[in-house]
């Protein structure tokens, strides 16, 4: 399945872009938020789009390549003050964040994103990094484990969850998805575990749900990023610019409404979502991953 941007006509609807803006594409994923926000800036405007994920950046210099007035660049999107410098560009009218994984990162079983297909325990979304899930998930003390899986995935049962990976790579290194998925799926409750469609409400994502975005978070440094490309984006805006992020789940989400609300408070900027902006019923159909998607907007005063 193709990678579908989200949200994409609220972001342009709130990003207010015109002819000859600078904008920056924090996070190009599949290049869909890039290549809208570029027809709105031409002619004499210029899209800098970024991303952790050389794989993504190849993608879309595919896409657009030969489109004037496009730079990517191989850099994760807390380094956008230095991308910047480097450019010599002094600053920019729109700044986006699109905080999530892409359906491309997650559907390659090499990459080992996802629960659903085997791979190796990898998760990086830079394989320039040195540490995998599979460091994590061998290496540290059960206790630090289970914490992990708590802070980083709210896991009720990571306690468990951790006993349970310890038991096993006593005899063995776990190296793929699937042998963490089953281990996980055998240490929960049985309604957790049960098969889909046959779980109930409160167990409607699979078992592994939660552990796998702990080790995600946390092997790619993801919540550290955000907060950093959040505050240098903003620093990049011009007066009257404005960011726009867009976050899946509550630990980003929390990052992005602090930064906003302290920003206001010291009266350098004004919240344009006075709640976050959610998919609607039909792009939540059309592209599932959507549902926990939550943007949120804020212009620079002048």
């Amino acid at each position: 399945m193709p990678h579908k941007p989200v949200l994409l006509a609220e972001v342009l609807s709130h990003l207010k872009l015109s002819p000859g803006m600078i904008v920056v594409d924090g996070t190009v994923g599949g290049g869909g938020h890039s290549a809208e926000m570029l027809k709105q800036v031409m002619p004499g405007g210029r899209l800098i789009g970024l991303d952790q994920d050389p794989a993504a950046i190849h993608r879309c210099k595919t896409r657009l390549e030969g489109v004037p007035g496009v730079v990517l660049i191989h850099k994760n999107f807390s380094d956008l003050g230095a991308v910047l410098q480097e450019l010599n560009v002094l600053s920019v009218d729109a700044v986006l964040l699109d905080v999530g994984f892409s359906s491309d990162q997650l559907e390659d079983e090499a990459r080992g994103f996802s629960f659903e297909r085997d791979g190796p325990l990898d998760m990086r979304m830079n394989p320039d990094e040195k540490l995998t899930a599979r460091d994590y998930v061998n290496e540290l003390a059960e206790q630090e484990l289970a914490n992990l899986l708590w802070k980083y995935g709210n896991e009720r049962y990571s306690r468990r969850i951790a006993k349970a990976i310890c038991n096993v790579r006593i005899k063995k290194n776990i190296a793929t998805t699937a042998e963490l998925a089953s281990i996980v799926r055998d240490a929960v409750p049985g309604a957790r575990s049960a098969a889909r469609g046959h779980r109930p409400v409160w167990a409607r994502n699979h078992p592994a749900t939660k552990t796998f975005q702990a080790l995600r978070i946390v092997v790619n440094q993801e919540l550290k990023n955000l907060e950093l490309g959040v505050r240098t984006g903003w620093a990049a805006l011009k007066p009257g610019g404005r960011m726009a992020v867009i976050s899946f789940h509550s630990l980003e989400d929390r990052i992005v409404k602090h930064e906003f609300l302290r920003w206001k408070q010291e009266g350098v900027g004004n919240i344009i979502t006075r709640k976050p902006v959610c998919a609607g019923d039909d792009e939540c159909r059309d592209n599932p991953r959507s549902r926990s998607a939550k943007l949120r907007v804020m212009e620079k005063h002048l």
